[in-house]
């Protein structure tokens, strides 16, 4: 499921360049009711200036449902996120207070002067929900690296991909 719900990250943003040098991130949050039913998907990004959004039909719907029972009235939030550091500097993966990290993984990439990825390594995994994109579905990515950037300076980054969960009462 992970791995799905991060691939239709990736999807979303797949009709342009991703940027390799500027950070970014980009999360879907999915809520669901105490019979876990989704109620709600929600899509943000720090690269659009607009206000969260709706999922579309197509991407709500690859979103598997979320099995479980609770207290009625109990909704659960979970969220799924890429946050991409350019340079040698790693995103802290610091989440708001009440939210519980549920799985957690960090990439280490370097990239060639066109945009693609030349080298790409997993260099940390934790939690129990580990999200299943990796290097080979980052590397169907395109990013653009300006062309301003010397040949000879390195062109690495870090992308943690974040699993994250809480619940509300909603009366």
């Amino acid at each position: 499921m992970l791995g799905f719900v991060v691939a239709v990250l990736a999807a979303s943003t797949s009709a342009h360049a991703l940027e390799a040098s500027v950070p970014w991130w980009e999360r879907i949050t999915v809520t669901v009711d105490h019979q876990g039913k989704q109620q709600a998907c929600r899509y943000q990004s720090s690269v659009s200036a607009s206000a969260p959004r709706a999922c579309d039909r197509e991407m709500a719907a690859t979103i598997p449902a979320i099995g479980g029972k609770g207290s009625l009235g109990l909704y659960s939030k979970l969220t799924f996120e890429r946050r991409f550091s350019p340079g040698a500097r790693l995103d802290s993966g610091r989440l708001q207070a009440g939210d519980k990290l549920l799985g957690q993984q960090v990439m280490f990439m370097t990239f060639g002067a066109g945009g693609s990825i030349e080298s790409c390594r997993v260099v940390g995994i934790s939690g129990d929900m580990i999200p299943a994109y990796g290097c080979d579905e980052a590397r169907t990515e395109q990013f653009r690296v300006p062309a301003s950037a010397p040949s000879a300076a390195p062109r690495q980054a870090f992308m943690t991909i974040l699993v994250y969960g809480h619940q509300e009462q909603i009366a």
